[in-house]
């Protein structure tokens, strides 16, 4: 049996020592490149930007002789068996690092070059492994028995094809009540995550936006659709690719933004546009920097996940282009004097992070008054 561990690259990173180094890679850590060596890089193949990875490294800097710690470091909580932590001192120390893959460069002697985000890792870091999730090899679900992709049944209304491959309807199925070539299955989970934003306050009236992934194409509320009451008429199906309408109505004016995070983020199956009050609140007070920093966990892990776009006019390009870059590495971004946008595997975890940031939203705004009140 050969248990001998081969590396395959090496990280290079801008954190140099311990203290730099955050506990996860969410919570602040850096871009970084990853080197893969050159009988390593067939291995490579078919990676692309956007693609999530799961990086495995070998923390040649970790003290294999524990085996208990106090969770991430804090000596007021209670030591545990290393097995049930992350810490990096273990036995056989394997560094699991989440990362997305942003861009790939030819190295020097026909190495490769990867640069990823959020890395935590030490620079000099030998790299063991690469992997990607399981849900992004799956094909795409089909919902409502209505959608699919392929070239046996009827084109859409104006007949997209969208490299190589269309979404259709299947040829006998019963109309969609929500209109033709719209599916039906996503439209009434579209329906029903807008209808709880609507209720929790996160939409009013007709502002902001949402959508679903429907294989090469998404499924986005219209402009002027009231997201408390979707119904007919309020949904349209864009192919991602061209910004091309295949079905339905106008698309909402923030359509552009949608189209450029899901091109960004291949991972990514829905996007939830909304206009949290508190957050806005919470925007007009204190700058993008000092945005839910408050000394709680919470503020740790979910600040971790918020990237920022600035301010740019909505439904312009500028302000696609700058929320994609931000969504690369972040599940949430706040785009500045305008709203937050959430990517998820589905619409309803994209919808739990936006109220589980505006809540922390409202902690803040809570200390913010308390301090006024004790300075008067």
């Amino acid at each position: 049996m050969d248990t001998t561990l081969r590396p395959i690259g090496v990280i290079v990173s801008p954190l140099t020592d311990f203290s730099q180094c955050p506990k996860q890679g969410d919570e602040g850590a850096p871009e970084a490149w990853v080197e893969i060596a050159a009988p390593y890089v067939p291995g490579l193949d078919t990676l692309a930007p956007g693609l999530s990875l799961t990086l495995l490294t070998w923390l040649h800097r970790a003290d294999r002789s524990v085996l208990s710690v106090h969770p991430r470091g804090d000596m007021r909580r209670p030591k545990r068996g290393v097995f049930n932590t992350r810490s990096p001192a273990r036995p056989n120390p394997v560094g699991l690092h989440e990362v997305r893959l942003l861009e790939l460069a030819p190295g020097a002697d026909g190495s490769m070059r990867l640069r990823v985000a959020p890395l935590e890792a030490l620079d000099g870091t030998p790299v063991i492994d690469i992997k990607t999730s399981y849900r992004q090899r799956q094909p795409e679900p089909v919902q409502g028995g209505d959608v699919g992709v392929g070239s046996d049944t009827k084109r859409m209304t104006d007949g997209s094809v969208n490299g190589g491959a269309f979404v259709h309807v299947v040829s006998g199925s019963a109309p969609s009540p929500w209109g033709e070539g719209i599916p039906d299955g996503h439209a009434d989970e579209l329906r029903r995550i807008c209808l709880r934003g609507w209720q929790r306050g996160l939409y009013s009236g007709f502002n902001g936006n949402a959508s679903l992934r429907v294989g090469t194409a998404c499924l986005l509320t219209c402009s002027g659709a009231a997201k408390g009451d979707l119904g007919p008429g309020d949904l349209a199906l864009v192919d991602i690719a061209t910004g091309a309408v295949l079905a339905g109505g106008n698309p909402s004016s923030e359509g552009a933004m949608h189209l450029a995070i899901y091109r960004a983020r291949p991972d990514a199956k829905a996007v939830v546009h909304t206009h949290p009050p508190r957050l806005l609140a919470l925007g007009a007070l204190v700058s993008p920097d000092d945005m839910l920093r408050l000394p709680i966990y919470e503020s740790e892990l979910l600040r971790g996940q918020l990237g920022f776009a600035p301010a740019h006019a909505p439904g312009t390009q500028a302000l696609a282009d700058a929320v994609a870059a931000a969504a690369a590495t972040r599940d949430a971004v706040w785009m500045e004097r305008h709203g937050l946008c959430c990517t998820g595997p589905s619409a309803a975890r994209a919808l739990a992070l936006a109220e589980e940031l505006e809540h922390l939203a409202g902690v803040q705004l809570a200390v913010l008054s308390a301090h006024a009140k004790v300075r008067d």
